[in-house]
């Protein structure tokens, strides 16, 4: 059985989805491709690729938390926002690996046959990262995808534009369930500027990092006015990460998950 989830939304663009409900995509050129997030790795990414294209692989993180970032140790290099370094390397390190690793085969999830925590942990150990800039254009043949700036869920978020085809891929920067309840996330207005700017790209939809469903530009306005109209008056604590003091506040299916401090426009990343 395979670990990963392949499938073709168009002819150029693929979603690889990990069992943990988290999505990486590839996008090909006439000349190369492109991976868009890592999802967590517990099984080989570049063998899941192979199953599509053998041409060579650029590698960029939306940002740099565990569930899109720990694949990217099986990679040579692998383009982040600087903003994330110190983020991704808590994310991916030895600890949060086992962790993780341990956690997943006590609750029974699909694993790969010759999978070893020890194994896993080890090849998080490889160091790989590259500067990306916003503006940055990745050249794949007839293809170009542009990193967008989007700040917000994490001060590196970053999405890519695949500028031929009016497509965004946002990772967890822009989603229906919003989290910017967490340490590293900017306050609430840093947010709904970006949101706000990243309108006004060129692009008809979008994808996510937890589904792959086309969604309409449009869509964005439904963030826009959730995050506008959030209060702690209006909201229910939020139990995920109670340490974090998170509440919730939703507007039919469109959600964001925040605390008092995201509320001020002086909210800034704690690192």
């Amino acid at each position: 059985m395979n670990y990963y989830t392949i499938k073709r939304i168009y002819p150029w663009l693929y979603s690889i989805k990990d069992p943990d409900n988290v999505f990486c995509y590839l996008a090909l050129g006439n000349k190369s491709a492109l991976l868009y997030d890592t999802t967590f790795g517990i099984d080989s990414l570049p063998d899941a690729i192979r199953e599509v294209t053998n041409k060579s692989i650029t590698v960029v993180l939306g940002h740099g938390h565990t569930d899109h970032a720990n694949g990217a140790c099986q990679f040579d290099e692998v383009w982040l926002h600087e903003r994330d370094f110190e983020l991704y390397r808590q994310h991916t390190s030895e600890n949060l690996r086992r962790d993780y690793a341990i956690g997943m085969i006590e609750s029974g999830s699909l694993m790969p046959d010759k999978f070893t925590v020890d194994a896993y942990v080890e090849a998080g150990r490889n160091e790989n990262l590259r500067r990306l800039e916003i503006g940055q254009i990745f050249d794949l043949g007839g293809l170009h995808m542009e990193a967008v700036a989007m700040e917000g869920h994490t001060a590196g978020s970053v999405g890519l534009l695949a500028q031929e085809h009016r497509v965004l891929l946002t990772s967890d920067a822009a989603n229906p369930h919003m989290w910017m309840f967490l340490e590293e996330s900017l306050s609430i207005g840093q947010y709904i500027a970006m949101l706000e700017r990243v309108k006004e790209l060129d692009f008809d939809n979008f994808f996510i990092g937890h589904s792959d469903r086309s969604m309409p530009k449009s869509e964005l306005d439904k963030y826009i006015n959730v995050a506008c109209n959030a209060s702690m008056e209006k909201s229910t604590p939020y139990k995920v990460f109670p340490h974090l003091n998170g509440f919730l506040y939703q507007e039919g299916e469109t959600r964001i998950v925040f605390n008092e401090e995201k509320l001020r426009p002086s909210a800034a990343l704690s690192s």
